[in-house]
């Protein structure tokens, strides 16, 4: 009876916490950014001799601005990968929460590299290549073993993965716009952490999810679908729908549909 009407674990105490921890890494990967940016330029004697309000404008300025940002944009995600460097890779597994239960370290690392993974996508200005910086060489060299995720493809527009560190994507691989991964999901009582694992050759169609879910070669998802956690997707096979199930099996990747039924 008592653990019936017992209080409620209340999480908005440990959500602020997390807001408070967030907004400081924020800050520090922002203004450390600049901070180095600034000094790099000092350093080289990179500043022109010149006030920016007047003839030269065009040309110096902006062309030192245009290197000023570029040079910001690496040390953000260069940022990234030194703050990543410490914190242990979260074990896959079932994690209770909720009351008298006491928060287990593999989510605690979760959501730290979930403030990284923030910052990623949700950089400031001047920020706004660090999608491009983090995707080509040589950061990506980087970026790829030890943020994540390991991915073999390169993307127009990248996919928000929320748990890239367990996120593995093989070669060839087309993501659609606003398609989202991730390698957890919740339930009233737990976090299950679990590896998302897409192979070669996949395509995943246009603002569909998936989480803790494997693809196989040549399988094509749907637009819009919601592959349910844990699900198996075969080789060649079509899925679609919400939650996304098995629409078809395909041919091969290189050879044409009709010519496959027709034999």
């Amino acid at each position: 009876m008592n653990n019936a009407h017992s209080k409620p674990h209340d999480l908005k105490h440990g959500i602020q916490g997390f807001l408070v921890l967030d907004g400081i890494v924020r800050l520090f990967i922002w203004s450390n950014s600049f901070m180095l940016t600034f000094a790099v330029f000092t350093r080289l004697d990179a500043w022109p001799e010149f006030s920016p309000i007047g003839t030269g404008w065009n040309q110096i300025w902006l062309w030192k601005l245009t290197h000023l940002v570029l040079l910001y944009n690496v040390f953000y995600v260069a940022h990234l990968v030194v703050l990543r460097l410490p914190i242990p890779l979260p074990k896959e597994g079932r994690y209770e929460i909720g009351t008298g239960k006491k928060l287990d370290r593999q989510l605690i690392y979760s959501a730290l590299i979930g403030i990284l993974t923030k910052a990623r996508y949700e950089a400031p200005f001047p920020g706004f290549l660090v999608f491009h910086i983090a995707n080509l060489p040589p950061m990506c060299w980087l970026m790829g073993p030890i943020f994540g995720p390991k991915s073999r493809s390169c993307y127009a527009t990248e996919p928000v993965i929320a748990d890239p560190h367990l996120v593995t994507i093989g070669r060839n691989v087309v993501v659609g716009l606003g398609a989202a991964m991730g390698a957890h999901f919740q339930d009233r009582d737990s976090v299950v952490i679990k590896r998302t694992v897409i192979e070669d050759e996949v395509v995943i169609g246009a603002l569909s999810a998936l989480t803790g879910a494997h693809v196989k070669r040549g399988a094509v998802i749907g637009a819009a679908s919601f592959v349910l956690p844990g699900s198996v997707i075969g080789e060649n096979e079509y899925w679609s729908g919400n939650p996304a199930r098995k629409r078809r099996v395909l041919p091969p990747p290189g050879e044409r549909e009709d010519s496959a039924e027709g034999s």
